[in-house]
């Protein structure tokens, strides 16, 4: 297999993978004084905007194909859990700041399934913005492509079970180099129209095959929606979640393909996990009608606060000492084991001049939403 195939997911279709090669990585770098060419700019031409989306697709590109050719070095011929981070990085050969591009994945082995037909290209996409007082809430993108068409079809949460005959909405896709495809004012409909989760009939649209493949982003803005009664206009902004999508699609395992935010509360109102927000005196949310006596007790250990505390300390020395003092008490026996064992690990390659934070903290997160 000459090219190697990539994608954010866990698995491939149609592949079964019968060796890991480790991870992979890829980076660059852009200076931050590329940015302040454009800094005193209010607003650019279309001659100034492609020439900065130009570079920053460069770069991207650039990053996912030094790790590309990594794999290739390690036998691959697929990377899967594919990622892409920034970090700001300071240069002591140019007194100047610089902006790292760090694409990571791991390296795999993989073979086609014996008696495999070519089913074309699928990507299941969870939605990644959400609104927090609508009932009709788009939760998950499907899209489906072979060699002469491409499908989409989402799934929304219908908390009413209103009879919903159509919806119009934006879709907005982004690729791993950044670049966005929109497909506007499409228009779906429903086989079944009055259940609690609603699921849209199969629409064509113009994505090519191989950019089906490098998405890894998926947010629907409804625009309105058609019910037995009468055309509602959507007037609700969407909000976009602040988590990771590692992170929200562990979120959603846990509480369900509608979850979008961690529960809190300050004493006066408090948050579903649906990301409606309610009185402190309601004891059910008014959206979804999730009990919050429920979900308080279901909440188990809160890692995610662990790891954003982990993320502000400089060393894995400190980060040890934070998980002793505050938390390893609240962790299960075998689940404490190995997060030990990952922090002592660290530990001794920090001695030696290393700079493990970030391996760190993308090791813990993985203990826990494995």
């Amino acid at each position: 297999m000459e090219n190697i195939i990539m994608t954010s997911g866990s698995d491939i279709q149609g592949y079964e993978i019968t060796d890991y090669l480790g991870l992979v990585s890829g980076q660059t770098a852009l200076a931050t004084k590329f940015f302040q060419e454009f800094s005193g700019i209010t607003e650019m031409d279309e001659k100034e905007s492609k020439a900065l989306t130009k570079k920053l697709s460069q770069v991207h590109q650039t990053a996912v194909q030094i790790m590309e050719e990594e794999a290739k070095k390690r036998g691959a011929n697929a990377v899967i859990g594919i990622t892409i981070r920034y970090n700001e990085l300071m240069s002591s050969i140019i007194n100047n700041n610089t902006i790292g591009i760090v694409a990571t994945g791991t390296a795999v082995q993989v073979r086609e399934k014996e008696n495999r037909k070519y089913e074309g290209v699928h990507q299941n996409l969870f939605v990644t913005n959400y609104y927090t007082k609508m009932p009709l809430r788009p939760v998950q993108v499907r899209i489906r492509a072979d060699k002469s068409t491409t499908r989409i079809s989402p799934i929304f949460m219908n908390y009413k079970n209103d009879e919903i005959r159509a919806i119009r909405a934006d879709v907005e896709l982004t690729t791993y180099y950044d670049e966005k495809v929109v497909l506007r004012d499409m228009d779906f409909t429903f086989e079944k129209n009055n259940l609690s989760q609603l699921t849209a009939d199969w629409v064509e649209c113009d994505i090519k095959e191989r950019e089906v493949k490098m998405i890894k982003d998926a947010k629907v803005i409804v625009r309105k929606y058609v019910t037995s009664r009468k055309v509602i206009v959507c007037e609700e902004l969407p909000i976009t979640s602040e988590l990771s999508y590692r992170r929200l699609e562990a979120l959603k395992k846990k509480r369900g393909i509608d979850a979008v935010v961690k529960y809190h509360s300050n004493g006066m109102i408090w948050t579903c996990v649906c990301g409606c927000i309610n009185k402190e005196s309601d004891d059910q949310c008014d959206i979804c009608g999730r009990k919050e006596a429920e979900i308080k007790k279901d909440l188990g250990f809160n890692y995610e606060e662990m790891l954003d505390k982990l993320s502000t300390l400089d060393n894995v020395t400190d980060m040890k000492d934070l998980v002793l003092k505050e938390y390893i008490k609240g962790v299960d026996a075998d689940t404490r084991m190995e997060l030990l064992q990952t922090l002592e690990s660290a530990l001794q390659y920090e001695k030696k001049g290393r700079d493990m934070k970030e391996s760190v903290i993308e090791k813990i997160q993985n203990i826990f939403e494995s």
